[in-house]
Formats: structure tokens, C-alpha cells, sequence
């Protein structure tokens, strides 16, 4: 066995009873391959015990991000998770294109063909918050915020007679997002999830009426190195393939985000609890300290840093569960 006893024994160890963490995982699933190794530790971390994956919705409109989605989610044994796409037009982040989302769609076999073909995200969201407790649900999003705009702006229908900010604020325990760097990223030429749809990021993040829990972590921590050890026909292990090429690893944003969303308590972290994340028109943020707000800062405790590569590498190549169900 590759790893080291601790964490081998750390990996290993059992779900409390009654402790899934409930995840909308909300991605671009276009430029990056970070996106896929995302989804793939939210299965693995699914398989064991540890999160239960209510949907996994595309906040980009390139046109096979939700088939890709759906290609993943088959080969993880959930071929009939919700999947929604976004159906308004703040922003055409469909341009911004793939190395690799076209040919997972198109290799594998998807109900979906294209993004046209999923209901709109916010249906999706409406739907699943409406049908959980108070409380219950944790939004994980390594994407752009269009979705979330478009959720707070919904009005009471035949699904929920609350509006999209009273269903959120009822029905979730928390939003991760997976975007920004810190204490600041003023640069605006270089690509990050705010960027894209920038109005989106401004008014969800400023609307959002619960905690948020914003992590830029993942620059200097890489993975993906061990998906060679999986078969040939994961399609995490081919996206990682088109997106790098002959690299062997990509930073860990979304990996990141998605472990805190389920092992917030975990040693990796501390939370910074003073002061708010400030989104700039055009995307760009500045974490300004100040009074305590609904804003949180992940931050790394550095001595953990190999511990955390190595427990995300861990649960990228995690074997699928062979008894799950659609």
C-alpha cells in the first residue's frame, strides 16, 4: 500500500452514524480538470458515508459540461443524479471552451447530449432544497455564480411557496465557494469562477442570507498524478489526460473545496472569522478585515499540507462502489 499508516488509518476510518454531510455540488465543468477531480473525492467521499450528493449542477453554458457531469456521475454509480444548466444569459461562459468536456461527452454514454437537454439549475435547486430539513444542506460551488443569482431572484411556485432567498435561508446549512484569492486578487487579466459572470458573483455573494465559507486554497497543493493507477476508462483519469497533457499534476482548488464542504472539522484548517470578502465589479476581490460578518476565509494549517495531497490523491483513485444504484 502506497500510503503511510496514519494516514491510511485516517482514510479509513468510518463515517459517525447519521453524519453525511448533504451536498449540492454546483461546477463549470469546462476550463479546468480541477472540476472533475472535485466530483470525483465528492463520490469517493460519498461512497464512504461520509457526504450523500443531492445533485450536481453546470453554472457554464459550454454546451457538453453537463453531459460530462453526467459521464462521471455513471461512472461513479449515480447515473441519476439531478443535473441542471443555467438558462439565462449573464454572461456567455459557454465561450470559454474545454480541453476536455466535448470528448468525455462524446466518448461515453450520457442521456444528456447537451446542455439544452438538462432543466434549467435553478428547477434543480428549488426542487432538492425544498425536499430537505431545515438546515440541511451544504452548496458547494467550484464554479461561476450565475445559478445562485438566478436562485435568490426565484419567485414561490408550484415546488415551494418561499422565495429563493427565504428556501435558502431555511433550507441551507452553508454555501462553500471556491473562488477568489486571498488577501487579494486585483489582477484583472487572470481567469478565476468570479470573473466570468461578474455581476452574478457581486450579487449572490452579497444577497446570500447565511454563512459563506470562501477557500482560494490549492495553488501549491497538486494532485492528480495517481490517476494513472485507475482503469482507462474513468473519465476523471481521461480529463486530467486532455487538460494536461504530458504534466503529470494540476493545483487542487476545487479537491480543496470540496473536502472542507464534508471535513470542515478536519486538522487541514483554520477559519478566519474577521472582516469580509469584497467582489469588485469586475471580479476581482480583496479580503478586507474588519467586524465578524457572514463571511469566512478557509485558510491551511501549513504543517498539513503533504497530509492533505496525499488524502485528496487518495480519494481521486478510490474504486467505485460496485453496489450503487441509479
Amino acid at each position: 500500500m502506497r500510503l503511510a499508516l496514519p494516514l491510511a488509518f485516517m482514510l479509513c476510518l468510518p463515517a459517525p452514524p447519521l453524519a453525511r454531510v448533504r451536498i449540492i455540488f454546483d461546477t463549470d465543468m469546462d476550463t479546468d480538470c480541477d472540476d472533475a477531480g472535485g466530483l470525483a473525492v465528492l463520490h469517493a467521499l460519498a461512497d464512504r458515508g461520509e457526504a450523500e450528493i443531492l445533485a450536481t449542477v453546470v453554472s457554464s453554458r459550454f454546451p457538453w459540461s453537463a453531459p460530462c457531469v453526467e459521464a462521471i456521475n455513471r461512472y461513479y454509480g449515480r447515473a441519476g443524479l439531478p443535473i441542471g444548466a443555467p438558462k439565462t444569459a449573464w454572461a456567455d461562459t459557454g465561450g470559454r471552451g474545454s480541453r476536455y468536456a466535448r470528448q468525455i461527452a462524446e466518448r461515453f454514454p450520457t442521456r444528456l447530449r447537451s446542455n439544452d437537454d438538462a432543466p434549467d439549475a435553478v428547477e434543480v435547486y428549488r426542487r432538492v432544497l425544498a425536499a430537505q430539513d431545515d438546515g440541511a444542506v451544504v452548496i458547494v460551488t467550484v464554479g461561476y455564480l450565475t445559478n445562485l443569482r438566478d436562485l435568490l431572484a426565484s419567485t414561490p411556485d408550484a415546488i415551494s411557496p418561499l422565495d429563493g432567498r427565504a428556501l435558502v435561508q431555511r433550507k441551507a446549512a452553508r454555501w462553500v465557494c471556491m473562488g477568489g484569492r486571498y488577501p487579494e486578487h486585483l489582477d484583472p487579466a487572470v481567469f478565476g469562477n468570479f470573473k466570468p459572470d461578474p455581476s452574478s458573483a457581486v450579487i449572490a455573494i452579497r444577497d446570500w442570507p447565511g454563512p459563506i465559507y470562501f477557500s482560494g486554497l490549492g495553488d501549491d497543493i497538486h494532485t492528480g498524478s495517481r490517476l494513472k493507477e485507475t482503469p482507462a476508462d474513468n473519465p476523471v483519469r481521461r480529463a486530467y489526460e486532455l487538460y494536461l497533457g504530458r504534466k503529470k499534476t494540476r493545483a487542487s482548488w476545487d479537491p480543496i473545496c470540496v473536502l472542507f464542504a464534508v471535513r470542515d472539522k478536519a486538522d487541514f484548517w483554520k477559519v478566519h472569522t474577521g472582516g469580509h470578502n469584497h467582489i469588485f465589479k469586475n471580479g476581482t476581490n480583496q479580503w478586507r478585515d474588519g467586524p465578524a460578518t457572514n463571511h469566512r476565509l478557509v485558510q491551511l494549517r501549513r504543517d498539513w499540507a503533504t497530509r492533505l495531497r496525499d488524502t485528496l490523491d487518495a480519494l481521486m483513485v478510490q474504486a467505485p462502489r460496485a453496489d450503487q444504484s441509479d
